[in-house]
C-alpha cells in the first residue's frame, strides 16, 4: 500500500479546525489518544484577512512612497541639468580663456614684426613664413579712413593673413602668417578644443570668437567631447526617468493586485456567509422536525401507529441531521489539510457498484432510475473512504438538481488509455457555460430559481475536486446549457482491468489487495 498523501488546499487559509475522529472508528478509546489514531493531522492555521482597512492604509503608504519618489525624481533631474549648466559653464570658461591666449600669441607676433625700426624689412621668421613687399597703391592693400602707407594692420591677401608694416616711401611690407598656426597654438593650449568655421552649425556648445585675421573662426569644444557629455546627461536622465516609471508601474500592480485580492475576498466572504445561512436553515429543519416529533410523542396525543410514524420521522431528520454535519466535517477534512488520504490498490468498480445500490434507494423513493454501465475489475490506487464521498457527491447532486419529472441518473465507469473514467449524467436543470468552472469553487451555487429553492451549502463539488486533485485525477463539467442536463467527468490515473482470474486475489472491502 503507497504511503498518506497529504491533501493540498488553496484555501485552507483563515481556518483554526483540530478535526477529531468519527465515532466508531478505529483509534476512538482504545488507548491512542492523538489524532493520528485515524490518519488526522492537527492542523491550526492562522492568516490575516485582508480588508478594506488594509487596502487604505496600503494606499497612503502608496502614496507616501510616491511622494517621495516623485520628489527624488524632480530633485535628480534638477540636479543634472544643474550638472549639465555646471559643465557647460566650465567649458566656455576654457574656450574663452582659449580665444584670450591665442590672441595674446596673435599679438606677440604682431609685436615682432611692428616693433622693428622703420624701413627694416621683417625675416619670415615662425609663425611668418613669407615677407613680401609692394607699392603702397596696390589694389589688393584694404583700404581704411588713414593713409594706408603709414598704417600697420592684418590684411588678408590672396586669402592668406598677412601683417601690413610701412617702410616709407611708399612701399609696405606683407608679412605672411602661417595659416596653421592658430591650429598648433590651440593644440598646445587645450587639446580638447578645436577651431570651426563661422557659419559651422555647433548646436548649443560654448564658443568664442578670434580677432583678426581669424575673426572667421570660432573656438569651440571638440564635438565628440561635447557629444559625450550630452550623452552622459541623457542616460542619467533616461536612468531616473526609467526608474520613476519602474517605481509608479510596480505600485499600481501592487494597488491593482491588492484590489483583486480585496475583491476576491469579499465575494469568498459573501459566499461564506450564504454558506453559513444555508447550513443554518439546514441545521434548524431537522432539528425542528424532530422536536416536533418528540414532543408529539410526549404527550401522547398519538396511538402506537402514529408513535412509529413520528419516531420515523425523527429518525429520518436526525439521518438528514447527520449527513449535513458530515459534510461539514468533509470541508475541514479535505480542504483545511488536516487530512491524510489512505491510498492503496483497490476495485474501483465495486466502489461504484455500492454507492450506486445506495443512490437507487434515495432515487426510486422519487420515481426516478439510475442506470449504471460499470466494466468490471478496474483497479486503481485511491482512498476508498475520500473517492467514495467524491461518488457520492456526484450522484446527490444529480438526483437533486432535476427538473420537475422522473429524475434519471447515468452512471458510465470504463477504462480509457490507462485512466479510469466515470461519468455521471443527468436530465437536470443543466448548467450555464459561464458556470462550468465556478460551480466548483467553495461555498458558489447559481442564481437560478431551481438552485434557490434546492437544498444546499455549496461545497460539495469543491470537496470532490479537492479529493480528485489530490488523488492526482481530473473532475470536470460539461452540459449542452440550462435545461438540458449536465455530466461530471472524473478521470483518474493509473488504472486497469485484471482478468477474472485474478479477481481472487483481492480481499476485504472494496477488494483491496
Amino acid at each position: 500500500m503507497a504511503g498518506p498523501v497529504t491533501v493540498k488546499s488553496r484555501m485552507g487559509e483563515g481556518l483554526a479546525t483540530t478535526v477529531p475522529p468519527r465515532f466508531g472508528q478505529e483509534g476512538w478509546g482504545d488507548g491512542q489518544t492523538g489524532p493520528d489514531a485515524d490518519g488526522y493531522t492537527p492542523c491550526v492555521r492562522g492568516g490575516i484577512r485582508l480588508g478594506l482597512g488594509h487596502l487604505v492604509a496600503f494606499v497612503a503608504v502608496a502614496f507616501v512612497l510616491n511622494a517621495q519618489f516623485t520628489w527624488w525624481v524632480y530633485y535628480s533631474l534638477r540636479d543634472n541639468r544643474e550638472r549639465l549648466d555646471l559643465q557647460r559653464a566650465i567649458l566656455a570658461t576654457r574656450v574663452d580663456d582659449a580665444a584670450l591666449r591665442l590672441a595674446v600669441k596673435l599679438e606677440d607676433a604682431k609685436r615682432r614684426v611692428a616693433d622693428l625700426p622703420t624701413g627694416v624689412i621683417p625675416s619670415p621668421l615662425p609663425p611668418f613664413v613669407e615677407v613680401r613687399v609692394v607699392d603702397a597703391a596696390a589694389p589688393s592693400l584694404p583700404r581704411t579712413g588713414e593713409d594706408a602707407a603709414a598704417a600697420m594692420s592684418w590684411a588678408t591677401v590672396d586669402g592668406r593673413p598677412a601683417f601690413a608694416r610701412p617702410l616709407g616711401r611708399g612701399r609696405i611690407a606683407l608679412t605672411f602668417l602661417d595659416a596653421q598656426a592658430p591650429y598648433r597654438w590651440l593644440a598646445e593650449i587645450d587639446p580638447t578644443l578645436q577651431l570651426v568655421e563661422h557659419d559651422a552649425i555647433l548646436a548649443g556648445r560654448p564658443k568664442a570668437a578670434l580677432g583678426p585675421p581669424f575673426d572667421q573662426l570660432l573656438v569651440t569644444p571638440d564635438f565628440h567631447r561635447w557629444e559625450d557629455l550630452l550623452d552622459r546627461y541623457r542616460q542619467r536622465v533616461f536612468g531616473v526617468l526609467a526608474e520613476g516609471v519602474l517605481f509608479l508601474a510596480a505600485i499600481v500592480t501592487a494597488v491593482v493586485l491588492l484590489w483583486r485580492v480585496l475583491r476576491r475576498e469579499s465575494a469568498l466572504e459573501r459566499q461564506h456567509q450564504s454558506f453559513v445561512s444555508a447550513v443554518t436553515h439546514e441545521l434548524k429543519t431537522p432539528i425542528a422536525g424532530i422536536r416536533l416529533a418528540l414532543e408529539t410523542v410526549l404527550s401522547g396525543r398519538v396511538n402506537g401507529g402514529g408513535r412509529t410514524r413520528f419516531l420515523s420521522n425523527a429518525l429520518a431528520d436526525s439521518e438528514r441531521l447527520g449527513d449535513l454535519v458530515e459534510k461539514v466535517l468533509e470541508v475541514t477534512r479535505y480542504t483545511g489539510g488536516a487530512h491524510r488520504l489512505r491510498m492503496g490498490l483497490a476495485d474501483l468498480s465495486q466502489l461504484v457498484q455500492d454507492e450506486v445500490q445506495v443512490a437507487e434507494r434515495r432515487v426510486s423513493a422519487r420515481g426516478g432510475v439510475v442506470k449504471a454501465e460499470i466494466t468490471p475489475g478496474i483497479q486503481a490506487t485511491f482512498d476508498p473512504e475520500a473517492l467514495a464521498i467524491v461518488i457520492s457527491n456526484l450522484i446527490e447532486n444529480a438526483v437533486k438538481y432535476t427538473q420537475v419529472g422522473t429524475p434519471s441518473v447515468w452512471v458510465r465507469l470504463r477504462l480509457e488509455r490507462g485512466e479510469a473514467v466515470l461519468e455521471v449524467s443527468d436530465n437536470g436543470v443543466g448548467i450555464a457555460p459561464g458556470d462550468l468552472e465556478v460551480i466548483f469553487k467553495p461555498f458558489y451555487r447559481a442564481s437560478d430559481e431551481v438552485t434557490r429553492r434546492t437544498p444546499g451549502t455549496g461545497i460539495g463539488l469543491f470537496v470532490a475536486r479537492e479529493i480528485v486533485n489530490a488523488h492526482g485525477g481530473r473532475l470536470t463539467a460539461a452540459s449542452p446549457g440550462p435545461g438540458k442536463g449536465s455530466t461530471f467527468r472524473l478521470s483518474l490515473p493509473g488504472a486497469e482491468a485484471l482478468p477474472e482470474d485474478e479477481f481472487s486475489e483481492y480481499i476485504g472491502d472494496h477488494g483491496t489487495r
